[in-house]
């Protein structure tokens, strides 16, 4: 990527779209500080909190059961809200005992999307979100992000989805962003 340059707002919503292996998932990485940029900076608001969704789930406690990862991220949270939370994310009863090991694609990714939602960011940047969710979760996730104060990135080739919940777009194409307004 050279001379890119381009503002995400509180409240924006933007896709990032492109092929693969064109530098999207690197460009959340260089934003996050995890790699380094050859050049440029990068100025991140007062009181912007980044939160990353990593589509691998890497930053998911596969010892732990569901509802231990939850409250060990969110001590503050008595065990109503625990079970509230994880309910609204579709586990309930038992399953919040599961271990996170024997989860499927779909679970560990509304497990990871709960606790990117539980956190305090407030500039949530999202590789492929919407892989390994079923149709339900999709639709709540799409409701959750188009009512949010929170600025979004997304990474997703998902074109409904982007459709669905993002205000602009920016096209990484021959090393360069192109950025259109969606809505």
């Amino acid at each position: 990527l050279k001379g890119i340059n381009f503002n995400i707002y509180k409240g924006e919503r933007v896709g990032l779209i492109g092929a693969n292996g064109i530098g999207k998932t690197t460009l959340f990485k260089i934003i996050l500080g995890q790699i380094q940029k050859d050049s440029g900076y990068i100025n991140l608001g007062t009181h912007v909190y980044p939160g990353y969704f990593d589509q691998e789930m890497d930053r998911l406690n596969l010892d732990k059961t569901i509802i231990d990862e939850i409250w060990d991220e969110n001590p503050s949270l008595d065990h109503y809200d625990i079970r509230t939370a994880l309910s609204q994310f579709l586990f309930v009863g038992d399953d919040i005992f599961k271990d996170i090991k024997d989860l499927s694609g779909g679970e560990k990714g509304r497990l990871a999307l709960l606790k990117l939602m539980l956190s305090k960011a407030n500039f949530l940047l999202m590789d492929e979100p919407t892989n390994h969710l079923d149709i339900e979760s999709i639709q709540w996730l799409e409701q959750f992000l188009a009512q949010s104060a929170k600025a979004v990135i997304l990474i997703s080739h998902d074109r409904a989805f982007i459709n669905n919940v993002c205000n602009r777009t920016l096209e990484i194409s021959c090393g360069q962003v192109i950025d259109y307004k969606v809505k």
